[in-house]
């Protein structure tokens, strides 16, 4: 009996071990591309870099205002840039666990019952996508394109 809980338990610590290892080399891996992006980031900051990207707000009644080659400092996400062009007109809750502000309104028109600001994104091999996570995970980048769709449904702007 103490044998066979042996040959069990020997190779559940191997695996524990191993996986340990396995999460530290790759924690440490994250760690070096954070601080190597935050390093390009200050070097394109000091170049002053800047690009240009493609926001729309479609309130979803017909009304649409595009923010076409706007100039945004590297390293801003969604969220900062919607903040920039409406002049700080857009409301959010923030969530810390989440690391994400969950909008709810944009220039004064707010989510009601089952209208709610959504985001999607364009590329132009599959045109307009409902966004897989949230404005502080989408990243400006040279000719981003990005829209904010107010609505019950998830038509694509």
């Amino acid at each position: 009996m103490a044998k066979t809980t042996y040959l069990i338990a020997l190779p559940l610590v191997a695996l524990v071990i191993v996986s340990g290892f396995a999460a530290v080399y790759y924690y440490s891996r994250y760690n070096q591309a954070e601080s190597q992006n935050e390093t390009y980031l200050q070097q394109l900051k000091a170049l002053d870099v800047s690009y240009d990207s493609h926001i729309l707000i479609d309130f979803g009644n017909g009304t649409n205002v595009w923010y076409n080659d706007t100039h945004f400092q590297p390293g801003l996400n969604l969220y900062v840039a919607t903040q920039v062009i409406t002049g700080g007109q857009v409301n959010a809750t923030y969530y810390p666990s989440y690391s994400e502000h969950f909008v709810t309104a944009i220039y004064n028109v707010a989510n009601s019952g089952n209208n709610y600001w959504g985001i999607w994104t364009y590329n132009s091999t599959a045109s307009w996508q409902m966004a897989s996570v949230g404005a502080d995970d989408l990243q400006i980048y040279n000719g981003s394109v990005y829209a904010w769709f107010y609505g019950p449904n998830t038509s694509p702007p």
